[in-house]
């Protein structure tokens, strides 16, 4: 009697499923070496409304990125992202494209951000942060025990720096298994929501933006090789803007940001002659 592909398929899911009654463990596999490229999407609308300007601008943006950890005996895991864009358009238009930029981040043992480490903010250094404080909300979160499908846990995401303030309470949420290709994926639901404090400047004029934040994120994770596969994320947040100098406030802001995180494919290996 033959066996179809997909009772197969049903068998390992169902093996992979009754692990460890029920539940297993999500991990992400910290080992160094090459490290981890991915390509990233990104769609924006930023909506303004103060008494200096009153616009929406739509921004397009895709990112070659590049994780590499690198970790110390007895010390917390370092990832370093590097940020390669490959396109920016605002509207219509094509836009400069910023050169590479690089940020690094201290992480806990469930692959959870703790704190920025870059050391200096060089030239394009805070555009990096902001793009990498972005990327790392949707670096999926994973559970500290063995999980089952349905059991949920904590994804607090906070982050202090020079240029504002994060915090953010959140679920994470095993919603099932996949086979694809190869790999064993175990697909993710994470929701936050909470508070963002940033600085910039409007115009020339420091303001701050203090505001609400929520999203919503579906990813994969490869079960075997601890690597993300891939998340999509949607999020929106609303900003009141206040001048830095008197505190008054002088108008609002709303950004809704659909971004998707694909695992790049590998690069053929050549050939030694």
């Amino acid at each position: 009697m033959k066996i179809s592909a997909r009772t197969i398929g049903l068998f390992l899911l169902l093996t992979l499923g009754a692990c460890s009654n029920g539940k297993i463990p999500l991990e992400y596999n910290f080992e160094e070496g090459d490290g981890t490229r991915y390509r990233w999407t990104i769609d924006s609308t930023t909506s303004v409304n103060s008494t200096s300007e009153e616009s929406v601008t739509t921004t397009n943006m895709i990112v070659d990125v590049h994780e590499q950890v690198s970790q110390n005996k007895g010390e917390d895991p370092i990832l370093t992202i590097t940020l390669a864009p490959s396109r920016l358009r605002q509207g219509n238009r094509s836009m400069n494209i910023p050169k590479p930029m690089a940020v690094k981040y201290q992480l806990n043992k469930q692959g959870e951000i703790v704190k920025p480490v870059t050391d200096e903010l060089a030239p394009g250094a805070a555009s990096a942060v902001q793009l990498g404080a972005t990327l790392v909300r949707s670096r999926v979160a994973l559970p500290a025990e063995p999980v089952g499908i349905g059991d949920e846990w904590d994804t607090p995401f906070v982050l202090d720096g020079d240029l504002g303030n994060i915090k953010l309470e959140g679920q994470g949420k095993l919603l099932g298994f996949e086979l694809k290709g190869k790999r064993k994926l175990a697909r993710i639901e994470t929701t936050r929501s909470g508070d963002i404090v940033t600085h910039e400047q409007q115009g020339g004029v420091p303001v701050q933006l203090q505001g609400t934040s929520s999203s919503t994120a579906l990813s994969s994770l490869d079960v075997d090789k601890g690597v993300l596969y891939a998340t999509s994320s949607r999020l929106i947040s609303d900003f009141d803007i206040a001048s830095e100098e008197s505190g008054k406030l002088i108008g609002t802001m709303r950004v809704t940001l659909n971004s998707k995180l694909e695992l790049a494919p590998s690069r053929p290996t050549r050939a030694i002659r």
